[in-house]
């Protein structure tokens, strides 16, 4: 029972991780240049569908990869190493990927959920024919570019970290 728990909570972990910093990457990459190329007129109002349902997604798969991510740490029986964090190399790893995964948690609650917000409320008066709106918006869209590409960093770095984690 306890390897099939381990198992369990390992391919969630490592599942959830996929489709959070996938989702990052679809949204970048595919998502955010279908809608620029879209005619404005049909911008906001896929805007409205599309951006609280991918926010919340991302949410809820990053709250789920930190979640078992942390539970996992129990689930192999290593939570005693950390008494100690700096002396293996496995919790340092471990440690500062759960570090950059609340970090990048925190950076989509505390930059990306309010960016999106405002484009919401923006985008019917941008529509409407008021161009400090559709200007604000245009701002904010280069501000949630870089914002995803910061994302892809963070997201190479925890790989790398709980890649070499799983190799210590």
């Amino acid at each position: 029972m306890d390897d099939l728990f381990r198992i369990t909570v390992q391919f969630l972990h490592v599942f959830s991780g996929v489709l959070w910093i996938g989702g990052g990457l679809y949204t970048l990459f595919v998502q955010t240049p279908a809608l620029l190329a879209a005619p404005p007129a049909a911008r906001g109002p896929v805007l409205a569908q599309l951006a609280p349902r991918q926010v919340r997604y991302l949410l809820r798969v990053a709250e789920v990869t930190i979640a078992t991510g942390v539970l996992n740490v129990f689930a192999t029986g290593r939570a005693q190493q950390f008494g100690d964090p700096f002396a293996q190399r496995w919790t340092i790893v471990v440690g500062i990927g759960i570090l950059l995964a609340l970090a990048l948690y925190g950076l989509t609650r505390g930059r990306i959920v309010p960016a999106v917000t405002r484009l919401l409320a923006l985008g019917p008066k941008a529509a409407g024919g008021d161009a400090a709106a559709a200007s604000e918006m245009t701002a904010i869209i280069a501000q949630l570019r870089r914002i995803g590409f910061a994302q892809i960093v963070f997201g190479v770095l925890i790989v790398l970290a709980m890649v070499t984690a799983r190799l210590s």
